[in-house]
């Protein structure tokens, strides 16, 4: 697979993702968030379950190293998911938005730091051009600072080691099925834990959330993070990030499809500098690709 290739699998899914936040929206009505994240990660863990042991009988077994860093991925992942949610018991919309845009800035800095990975020349403008974006596209920061800033500003720092882990993960091992369904599994374990001790859910709520966890779970959580893990292999991880960004303007032309909700000038404004961004990454010239080590 090519780098221009990676990349464009990359950007298909940050529109996914970028179409689940509507789906993510409404569900709150039927049911709490840590209910949510159980079962949408537990509908993807299933559907992506027998992918998982087929690819693993396919190949020889995975040494620790490579089992590690697939515990590193499932950590990060919990983490950035359960403190994006918790933020937003606090903090705005606006600035949850902007705030986890800082992947973008923290990514290539945690590239180099977990992998060496030493940035193109475009990483820099390109991300510097990805947080202007997202700050227009959030309408800024508003209001003064509150715990729940802290909380998402943190979540943006794990999900830069996802990102670098996915990396070194499928290029160390190429095994994107099992990578999916272990991350999705640590979300339902410790989020079913949480949700099955605090929070109340009954059939009703499940079915009234039915199309939303069924798009969350098999397209966003299966389909999504499977290109994401397939297309790291061939990509560097302050790329991905970049393209990643993307997902903040699909979340706000599916909101302005389906929501109705309007965007702002300056809102379109920040969608094109973030296409913009990643335009720059994915035109600038090649670099020499890292190799990448066989599979264990």
């Amino acid at each position: 697979m090519t780098r221009s290739t990676a990349n464009l699998l990359l950007l298909l899914a940050a529109a996914i993702w970028g179409g689940a936040f509507v789906p993510q929206a409404t569900a709150m009505k039927a049911m709490s968030p840590a209910w949510f994240l159980t079962l949408r990660f537990a509908l993807s863990t299933l559907a992506i379950a027998p992918l998982a042991f087929a690819e693993m009988r396919r190949g020889p077994r995975l040494d620790r190293t490579s089992l590690a860093l697939m515990g590193l991925v499932a950590v990060v992942f919990v983490a950035g998911n359960l403190l994006q949610q918790v933020s937003l018991l606090t903090t705005s919309v606006a600035n949850a938005g902007f705030l986890t845009s800082l992947y973008i800035l923290f990514t290539p800095f945690a590239a180099l730091a977990i992998g060496h990975e030493r940035p193109g020349p475009a990483v820099w403008p390109a991300a510097g051009l990805g947080l202007l974006g997202a700050w227009l596209l959030s309408g800024g920061l508003t209001g003064s600072f509150v715990i729940g800033d802290a909380f998402v500003t943190l979540g943006a720092v794990a999900w830069a080691a996802q990102i670098v882990f996915v990396g070194l993960a499928m290029k160390r091992a190429h095994r994107p099925m099992t990578l999916v369904a272990i991350q999705g599994a640590a979300v339902t374990a410790v989020c079913g834990l949480w949700a099955g001790l605090h929070d109340p859910i009954s059939i009703e709520a499940i079915g009234e959330a039915g199309w939303e966890l069924a798009y969350t779970g098999l397209v966003s959580g299966f389909v999504g993070y499977s290109l994401q893990a397939m297309a790291q292999r061939h990509s560097e991880a302050s790329d991905a990030a970049i393209v990643f960004a993307t997902e903040a303007p699909f979340a706000a032309l599916f909101g302005w499809w389906l929501l109705g909700e309007r965007l702002s000038a300056e809102q379109w404004a920040g969608s094109a500098a973030i296409f913009a961004a990643v335009l720059l990454v994915q035109l600038w010239p090649t670099r020499p690709a890292a190799p990448i080590a066989e599979e264990a």
